[in-house]
């Protein structure tokens, strides 16, 4: 058997049905193995490595499974760079694959080959493992020791550079070496029985206790399990802004925190006096006047599988080491439970009643409208900046259900469209994706691959004529000395609609005077539509927290008399 064809089988074997990339010379072994499998994997052309990578990472989100890109040497692996990092920052598990013709590398010249390089010393920071293969024996051993690591504990991405000849070479898998991981020996239901007990100690003397969840929730597999726990236990359920699309629709979820949080999220954040963090990296400094001073008035319990995450110390807290898979169906089942407290879940519902309706003008309420104008099924993605705090406050007030996928951690610009390409290969369903102005113009090029596929991407752009995050700061910071980010002073925008008109697809142009219903028709249709909502580029992004202020004193501020009389509850 060819070296290529194994690694396509492998990855056909693990479910990995697409994989995407831009063919060059040294890759095109396993491109043809690729084509050998039609039916099984697909090879998907971008029209830059960057968008593969993003796709993948999309394909790799909204599934939990793997997923693949390719790119050749050279400018074809650092073109991925971007996206291999927003898969090691988002901890998803992708399967890299690039190769290289020349096998030593003297370290004295700088251009000893001509597009070679060291893809391993410059991605072993940004990867969970990243190898060489050069010799065709450890072909076996170094795959699959390259998908555990993807796969388990944190999951995250590998990859994987491959000598030309060993590509083209010939092997016997059965008789090459496997690969056998380490017993982890940690137990992990000793590890779960120890979180248990401390739990059901510290349950017991809560007062206003709540469960804070983040995206290790989703990667470990347990949403299921956690929907059940929170109704055993009955205690109020806060997120991450990148978590809020895993228990929506319970009675117990009470929205998502932060810098850009909903206001009775924080509210009820600020009056927990136990907090249980469940795959929440609990991203914030102890030393901060808005959200360190938790630590003064709740005990925190942090159980997270990779313990490098409590090097970030924070006081009053017990961290626990710990697979959520192992945790969470031990919780589910032990007898553990909290008082009910009356008192605290007629407090966390006043104050949702009290503030649901804050913040909804334009441009909020339309995209409300627009995602209650698809259906359940239809995958959400969001890019980076403005727009995104726009989305995720309108997907809470839209009370939708749907996946929907961020790049919190690592936040690359442009990210939305390629992502939403992979989210379709990995569920065959329509996808609604939110971009700006500026991140469409990142990876304009990919609605060529749109187009050419017929995918059904409704592309809802935010248009405000700005880079309207960056310019909200030069006016706070700089007295409106605008650089590089108005339309006066370097920055600039296409015509949209000419744009869609150019590559061939529908459009419809929104402002707060359209009426939803004209764009009903279009969100209805099965192939690719653009869809332009103007926003006034002085539209400042609300609700937010200054620095400085209480957590639950988000800008802009409510009525006084209202605030106390919440603070007093």
């Amino acid at each position: 058997m060819k070296a290529s064809d194994y690694i396509v089988n492998f990855l056909i074997d693990k479910g990995v049905a697409d994989v995407f990339g831009i063919p060059g010379g040294v890759v095109l072994d396993f491109l043809d193995s690729v084509g050998k499998r039609k039916g099984e994997i697909a090879a998907h052309l971008n029209y830059n490595e960057q968008a593969s990578a993003f796709a993948a990472c999309g394909y790799a989100q909204i599934a939990g499974k793997l997923a693949a890109a390719y790119a050749t040497r050279g400018p074809g692996i650092t073109n991925m760079v971007t996206g291999i990092t927003n898969a090691f920052c988002e901890s998803l598990p992708i399967f890299f694959i690039t190769a290289h013709s020349h096998k030593s590398f003297l370290s004295d010249i700088r251009i000893e080959e001509e597009q070679e390089f060291d893809t391993i010393k410059m991605l072993s920071s940004v990867t969970k493992y990243a190898v060489k293969i050069e010799n065709v024996e450890s072909v076996r051993y170094e795959i699959e020791k390259a998908c555990y690591f993807a796969l388990n504990e944190r999951p995250g991405p590998v990859l994987i550079d491959f000598l030309l000849s060993v590509l083209r070479a010939d092997i016997d898998p059965k008789s090459q070496r496997p690969f056998i991981p380490e017993q982890d020996i940690n137990d992990g239901q000793m590890s779960a029985k120890m979180i248990a007990n401390c739990l059901k100690q510290e349950l017991s003397k809560a007062k206003r206790p709540a469960v804070l969840i983040g995206n290790g929730i989703r990667q470990s597999g347990m949403s299921k399990y956690v929907e059940r726990l929170i109704k055993k236990w009955n205690i109020p359920v806060l997120s991450s802004r990148s978590a809020q699309d895993i228990i929506p629709d319970s009675k117990n979820y009470y929205g998502y925190i932060g810098s850009h949080g909903i206001r009775y999220s924080n509210f009820i954040l600020s009056k927990c006096d136990l907090l249980i963090s469940l795959g929440n990296r609990l991203m914030f400094k102890p030393s901060s006047k808005t959200f360190g001073v938790i630590t003064d008035r709740a005990k925190i319990i942090r159980i997270d599988v990779d313990k490098n995450e409590f090097l970030r110390e924070i006081p009053n807290s017990v961290c626990f080491a710990a697979d959520l898979r192992a945790v969470i169906p031990l919780l589910v089942d032990a007898d553990i439970e909290w008082q009910d407290s009356t008192e605290w879940g007629s407090v966390c519902k006043k104050t949702k009643e009290t503030l649901y309706a804050n913040d909804s003008d334009f441009p909020v309420n339309v995209i409300v409208k627009v995602i209650k104008s698809v259906g359940s099924q239809t995958v959400i993605t969001s890019d980076v900046g403005n727009n995104e705090f726009l989305l995720s406050r309108a997907y809470t007030l839209s009370g939708a259900t749907n996946r929907i996928l961020y790049s919190k951690s690592f936040g690359p610009l442009g990210i939305s469209m390629p992502k939403a390409i992979g989210a379709f290969y990995s569920t065959k369903s329509k996808v609604l994706c939110f971009t700006g102005d500026q991140g469409l113009q990142m990876n304009i090029q990919e609605l060529q691959f749109i187009v050419k596929e017929n995918l059904p991407i409704v592309i809802v752009v935010l248009n405000n004529f700005s880079s309207g995050m960056i310019r909200d700061q030069q006016e706070k910071k700089f007295d409106s000395r605008f650089l590089c980010t108005t339309l006066n002073d370097g920055y600039s925008v296409p015509n949209i609609e000419k744009v869609a008109t150019a590559f061939g697809m529908g459009y419809h142009r929104c402002d707060n005077k359209t009426d939803i219903n004209a764009l009903k028709s279009m969100l209805g249709d099965d192939g690719p539509v653009i869809i332009e909502i103007l926003v006034d580029k002085t539209e400042e992004i609300i609700p937010h927290l200054p620095v400085g202020y209480p957590m639950q004193n988000i800008a802009p501020e409510i009525d006084g008399v209202l605030y106390e009389r919440l603070e007093r509850m």
